[in-house]
């Protein structure tokens, strides 16, 4: 009976061909393995390369072309962007504007409270006459990082 069974197949040869079965899935499995970890610290290296170091300052635009008129005043628009990896807080935005016929500018202020990382917002000033015919400028005056 044995000799029947055991013909074309030496004793232990099914082992064997589990044996290799199995060490190929442990090298495939530790390539993939590999392969994974080198492309997750390629990808931490390569974010901690290119992103800025320390704090982003807001980038701050009046928009007068975007300006309405609500009745005896001008309502302008402010972009506020925030390009940043972080959260800022209690960012001062100052605008200026020179009427015409003025000598000095005038100078308003607000603060927002919040801007997350990577976001704009707009803030909206009362001006007193058509801001596309003035002097116009907006600047970040001071912020928190948190």
């Amino acid at each position: 009976m044995s000799a029947a069974k055991g013909k074309g197949q030496e004793p232990g040869g099914g082992r064997k061909g589990r044996r290799i079965e199995r060490r190929l899935a442990e090298w495939l499995s530790l390539a993939v393995s590999a392969a994974l970890i080198l492309a997750l610290v390629v990808f931490l290296v390569h974010e901690g390369l290119t992103s800025p170091e320390g704090s982003v300052v807001p980038e701050v635009r009046a928009l007068p072309d975007r300006a309405e008129r609500q009745g005896e005043v001008w309502v302008l628009p402010v972009r506020v962007k925030n390009g940043g990896r972080q959260m800022l807080g209690d960012l001062g935005v100052e605008l200026r504007y020179t009427p015409p016929g003025a000598r000095e500018p005038e100078r308003v202020e607000a603060t927002i409270d919040y801007l997350g990382k990577r976001s704009e917002q707009e803030l909206y000033f009362y001006v007193p006459g058509d801001p596309r015919g003035m002097s116009v400028e907006a600047r970040a005056l001071h912020y928190q990082v948190k």
